[in-house]
C-alpha cells in the first residue's frame, strides 16, 4: 500500500513539474489580444501562404501519380522542404488581426 501510495505521489509531483508557470494563471475568459499587422504586410504574408499551399498541393499530386519508389522518396523530401517553410507562416497568420 506504501508502494503505490509513494508512486501516486511521485506521478503527481512529476506531473506538476513539467505544466509551465503560465498554465497555472490561464484565464480562458481574458484571451491575449491579436497581434495587429498592416494591411499590405498582412496580405503579402496571405499570398506566400498560399503560394506554398499550391506547392505543397502539387508536390503531393506528383507524388501520387510517381510508381517509383525512389522518385517518391525525392519528392517526400521536397514536401518535407516545403511543410517546413509553410508551417511558421501558417502559425503567425493565425495568430495575426488585419490592421484597418
Amino acid at each position: 500500500m506504501r508502494v503505490a501510495a509513494s508512486c501516486a505521489a511521485l506521478a503527481l509531483v512529476a506531473g506538476c513539474s513539467v505544466v509551465p508557470p503560465s498554465a497555472w494563471t490561464f484565464d480562458p475568459t481574458a484571451l491575449p489580444p491579436k497581434v495587429v499587422m498592416p494591411g499590405p504586410e498582412l496580405a503579402e504574408l496571405t499570398d506566400r501562404v498560399t503560394q506554398l499551399q499550391l506547392e505543397r498541393n502539387d508536390i503531393r499530386g506528383r507524388i501520387a501519380a510517381q510508381p517509383d519508389v525512389g522518385q517518391r522518396q525525392a519528392l517526400y523530401a521536397q514536401l518535407h522542404a516545403v511543410g517546413s517553410r509553410l508551417s511558421p507562416l501558417e502559425r503567425r497568420l493565425a495568430t495575426v488581426a488585419g490592421g484597418r
